[in-house]
């Protein structure tokens, strides 16, 4: 795994504007959205279990992930790869993202060990790292421009919410070209 390059004053300028054309838009919107409730919010609350049992290797290789995934939506701006493949050596993470939030990222996610194993995952230290942890998906998802919180997929009312948004996108992202939010699994007939 490699860090970007290292990001220039105007390069970081750059990644907080909003994307320059309507197909990185929508790509950032829609599919930056979608990363986020399917793949961001399963792995904070696979890291919550662990933190709570006390597993700090699952705790932090989790929150790399988190954190990887995370840092891939906020490079959707610009350059980052619209697909996410689990395991796919090819995917670049970090493609798009200035250095420094790379940089931070991974320190957050790498500081969950001595959290986890000192404490147990009982007590503050490991409350306080969740909550910085849920506050980089917060400042992530803030990006998108929404104007609430997205809905939470793992509930009853959310999943609505997030079939919504995918109908949404889907005609946009169609005449453009660009692929579907949805997993295909999820849309096709069984018969």
């Amino acid at each position: 795994m490699t860090l970007p390059a290292p990001a220039t004053a105007a390069a970081g300028r750059l990644a907080d504007a909003p994307p320059a054309d309507l197909r990185r838009l929508l790509v950032f919107r829609a599919h930056g959205a979608a990363r986020l409730l399917l793949g961001c919010r399963a792995r904070l609350e696979d890291i919550e279990g662990a933190v709570g049992a006390g597993q700090a290797e699952v705790a932090v290789l989790m929150a790399y992930e988190l954190v990887q995934l995370s840092l891939s939506v906020r490079g959707l701006r610009t350059e980052g790869e619209l697909t996410y493949g689990r395991d796919e050596a090819g995917f670049d993470p970090f493609a798009g993202v200035p250095a420094e939030e790379a940089e931070a990222g991974l320190a957050l996610a790498a500081e969950g060990w001595s959290v986890v194993t000192e404490s147990g995952g009982t007590d503050a230290p490991g409350e306080e790292w969740l909550e910085r942890l849920r506050a980089h998906l917060r400042d992530t998802e803030a990006l998108l421009g929404y104007p609430e919180p997205l809905p939470d997929v793992r509930s009853g009312s959310g999943l609505m919410k997030g079939f919504k948004l995918a109908r949404t996108w889907e005609p946009l992202l169609r005449r453009v070209g660009l692929p579907d939010l949805l997993p295909d699994a999820w849309t096709r007939r069984a018969d």
